[in-house]
């Protein structure tokens, strides 16, 4: 399972003297963005699992609720990602660079020089990493909302969940329900 590495990425190494493959074998941790297909964006992701034997790939922060409310996450082909930022920690894929790059001797210094310059490309054409996860903002939503009498009606199915999660309720029933739940747990 391949997925190709960004033009740029190929062309800015290739100025510094380093050839990089069109394609490599995908890895949990490499940085990709999602190009064709429903999660199309401009930012980067972190690969969270890979399926060898489903031939699917499955990424951070890229999830489905089913009809119960439990989050699952959504299955993408790996020829939808372009590799913007590899995880260079496999050994198997320095000894891909090393076939590739014959004259370069692959010392640390010349590994972090490498990887900072893929992370400067990263951050150049995708703007700053950012680490908070959607989960999180909506967890500390929840949060304030909870310590100011919150406003159970203009959270969502899944927001109310989450809080009747945290306050070890049953989380089962229509949104209505939901909310009176969480008024009568927090009284």
């Amino acid at each position: 399972m391949a997925a190709p590495i960004d033009r740029g990425l190929r062309e800015r190494q290739m100025a510094r003297g380093f050839m990089y493959p069109r394609s490599m074998s995908v890895r949990k941790g490499d940085r990709v963005m999602i190009v064709r297909g429903e999660g199309k964006s401009k930012s980067a992701t972190r690969i969270a699992k890979v399926d060898r034997k489903g031939r699917k790939i499955y990424v951070e922060n890229f999830t489905y609720f089913k009809s119960d409310g439990t989050e699952l996450q959504r299955p993408i082909d790996a020829s939808n990602v372009v590799i913007i930022n590899p995880d260079w920690s496999d050994m198997r894929r320095r000894k891909l660079l090393s076939r590739v790059n014959e004259s370069v001797e692959w010392t640390d210094e010349v590994i972090s020089d490498f990887e900072a310059a893929e992370d400067e490309y990263e951050a150049e054409t995708l703007g700053p990493v950012e680490e908070e996860t959607e989960e999180e903002t909506s967890e500390d939503k929840t949060e304030t909302d909870e310590g100011e009498d919150a406003d159970y009606d203009s959270m969502t199915v899944p927001q109310l969940k989450d809080a009747l999660k945290e306050k070890g309720l049953p989380v089962s029933g229509k949104k209505a329900e939901l909310i009176d739940r969480l008024k009568g747990g927090s009284e």
